[in-house]
């Protein structure tokens, strides 16, 4: 194989952006679903005029 160096960059990158991206979605979706459930359990207060 003639370019093997950058065969392999590319290959190590595209890792490293899948294993960021799925960790990013993990957690974004548990703060999300964390929020949502503190928010429903609020209840809800009158406004004062």
């Amino acid at each position: 194989m003639e370019h093997w160096f950058w065969t392999t960059l590319i290959f190590l990158t595209l890792a490293w952006y899948l294993i960021v991206t799925v960790i990013v979605g993990i957690k974004g979706g548990q703060d999300i679903r964390d929020m949502l459930t503190k928010l429903g359990g609020e209840k809800e207060t009158p406004k004062k005029d």
